[in-house]
């Protein structure tokens, strides 16, 4: 049998292996990051550092022209971009554009969960910002997208891991699909906490990252509350790994500290299911 304390250090040794295919945080966007989240933000930094890109610059400009804003001029610049649609959505495109590679993979094993946990990527970033907003919380609006986005990163680095012990390995037993969940299950908070770590994320995304599934949670942690209600909406509505649509979210400890009733709570499914439907993901 092969023992999971072999495939935990296995994962862990992936992290440190010069040349590995990590998951990675990119550097443009980390620096938009850090500079949209000062309290006094340079908007102009912001758009320098986007215009080096073209990717992103693209994108940006993608999303300030999109079906949404027909009937207006279109822009072709990204300071006419920033005042269109706020810094903050500029942001979170930044964010989707560089996390959507992390999910692009020439691997069969690894390409079978990567849509789906894309998808599901995507609708706890909305869902997330979208109860911080509906909560009064305005002040976590920026971080609850980036949160939602990047709580589940770990499970990326766990499929890789697991690729690259059988590649090096070619004497370990063959890990099956069922047992690949199961790691994938069990392993990802605790591996998207390290992840994030070597990436220098702010702590507050490190602990959301690692304390999703916890039971004793710390509940005065808004941010890692926000995410958690998100993530199991996900689950209620079936976008993810897992799913549960008999969950009642309106008995969830999340839904009672942010004080959510069931028609707030639909409100949300609803609003999250046409996300994902109308999102280009």
């Amino acid at each position: 049998m092969f023992e999971i304390a072999s495939i935990h250090d296995r994962v862990r040794e992936f992290l440190d292996e010069p040349g590995s295919d990590l998951p990675v945080f990119d550097r443009t966007a980390l620096l938009v990051h850090q500079e949209a989240t000062k309290a006094d933000p340079d908007t102009d930094k912001v758009i320098s550092y986007i215009a080096q890109d073209q990717v992103l610059a693209a994108e940006v400009l993608k999303v300030a022209n999109s079906s949404f804003f027909r009937g207006i001029k279109k822009v072709s610049r990204i300071q006419d971009a920033v005042v269109r649609i706020g810094l903050r959505e500029v942001v979170n495109s930044v964010m989707v554009t560089t996390q959507r590679k992390n999910y692009s993979s020439r691997n069969p094993f690894v390409q079978q969960y990567t849509a789906t946990l894309w998808k599901h990527s995507v609708a706890c970033a909305f869902g997330a910002q979208w109860l911080a907003r509906r909560c009064d919380h305005v002040e976590l609006v920026p971080e609850a997208f980036i949160a939602g986005l990047i709580h589940d990163v770990g499970k990326l680095l766990v499929l890789k891991a697991l690729v690259s012990v059988g590649e090096k390995d070619k004497d370990a037993p063959r890990i099956t699909k069922t047992a690949a969940d199961e790691f994938v299950e069990t392993m990802h908070p605790e591996c998207g906490f390290l992840l994030l770590e070597k990436w220098n994320l702010p702590e507050s995304y490190c602990h959301v990252c690692r304390d999703h599934h916890r039971r004793d949670y710390d509940q005065g942690n808004t941010l890692l509350v926000l995410v958690r209600l998100a993530n199991l909406v996900c689950r209620k509505i079936g976008i993810g790994l897992r799913q549960d649509p008999d969950l009642i979210l309106v008995t969830s400890s999340e839904a009672g500290i942010l004080g959510l009733s069931d028609i707030i709570l639909a409100e949300l499914e609803i609003a999250m299911e046409d996300h994902v439907a109308n999102a280009v993901i």
